[in-house]
């Protein structure tokens, strides 16, 4: 016990790698460096068993403590998804830009087809009633 207390005092010792890695706990609970062999039980008798991996060497940095897993490596990947996220809904919106642009033209189109379809009907119907040639000159000002 005195073996493990002693352990236990020289691992919270800051050295300088430690000291700048600016680690808290919640309240009430205190931190600890684990030597070979030790074993971590919370009060709840919940016990992080020899086989448990935590923190990589110099995982410490600027994010914290993790364990079991690289933060670093999935943010890097959520930041990568991200941006192919952000750039999709670009190129989407950019895509919506146009096809409005294009419905709007085809309405105009559209519109115009359908007055020119209107007075060509209307002319083809004027020539056809016509009996002299001045009725049919007179149906280009209709």
């Amino acid at each position: 016990m005195k073996f493990r207390a002693l352990v236990l005092l020289a691992a919270l010792i800051p050295t300088s790698a430690v000291a700048q890695q600016n680690f808290s706990c919640s309240w009430g609970d205190r931190g600890a460096c684990l030597g070979y062999g030790d074993t971590v039980c919370s009060s709840s008798g919940k016990c992080v068993d020899a086989n448990a991996s935590c923190f990589n060497t110099y995982q410490c940095n600027y994010e914290g403590f993790t364990c079991k897993s690289n933060v670093t490596e999935c943010v890097d990947e959520y930041n990568r998804v991200l941006a192919d996220h952000n750039d999709l809904v670009a190129k989407y919106n950019d895509l919506l830009d146009e096809s409005r642009v294009v419905a709007i033209a085809l309405k105009t189109v559209t519109l115009e087809r359908d007055d020119l379809e209107e007075s060509l009907n209307n002319l083809q119907s004027c020539l056809s009633h016509a009996e002299t040639l001045d009725d049919a000159q007179s149906c280009r000002w209709r």
